[in-house]
């Protein structure tokens, strides 16, 4: 019984060490749906699903020239581009597109107002992050999509690691074919956004406050 008992909380924190991290689960789950999805890409998704948009906190200035720049160069939303992508499972953070967000007559001042607000509000832990690429770096070793391999982790994760793992840009190819546009907001922030919007408004609707 004494040697159960010493084996016990071993197991446990070999099962521990072995469970999904949520973050990654939920990339994983959703990788499959965009062929164009390189590694810089998915390193950008999981960078912001645990660490938001700090970077916004660094030079407001900068962050706001840069969304007046993005926004007076906008063009039409893309064919099924959705105005809300969640990050996580559960929502409490994700990506708020742009094209669709101006269609809707979205607000460019209450948008950088929000992001600067999500990002200092933002719960974010470099260590998070750290745990969820390691952990997608593992589930590419049986199950790799497309373009996304361990090999390509593995490169990319020492040219990243040896950068103490700063925030990254998205793949060229990525950038090309999608042309990104979007503010990483908590799901708090998108809300409220979205709420404000003229009728009609829009029928998904991030979680709520106290979801």
């Amino acid at each position: 019984m004494k040697r159960l008992g010493a084996i016990l909380p071993l197991v446990l924190l070999g099962a521990c060490a072995r469970a999904p991290d949520p973050a990654t689960a939920h990339f994983l789950a959703q990788m499959h749906s965009d062929p164009e999805l390189r590694i810089e890409d998915a390193y950008k998704w999981l960078f912001h699903a645990t660490r938001g948009g700090e970077h916004a906190l660094v030079n407001e200035g900068a962050v706001r020239q840069w969304l007046e720049t993005e926004w007076a160069t906008l063009g039409p939303a893309r064919p099924g581009e959705p105005l809300w992508v969640p990050l996580t499972a559960d929502g409490r953070i994700g990506r708020l597109n742009l094209r669709p967000y101006r269609e809707h007559g979205g607000d460019r001042a209450a948008l950088h107002d929000a992001f600067v607000a999500g990002a200092a509000s933002f719960d974010a832990r470099p260590i998070g992050f750290q745990k969820a690429w390691r952990a997608f770096g593992r589930a590419l070793k049986g199950a790799p999509a497309g373009h996304l391999t361990r090999a390509a982790w593995e490169q990319f994760d020492r040219q990243m690691r040896a950068q103490r793992y700063p925030a990254c840009h998205h793949s060229a190819e990525y950038q090309q074919a999608r042309q990104p546009a979007y503010r990483v907001l908590p799901a708090a922030e998108a809300r409220r956004l979205l709420e404000a919007l003229p009728p009609p408004r829009p029928d998904i609707m991030p979680p709520g406050t106290g979801t």
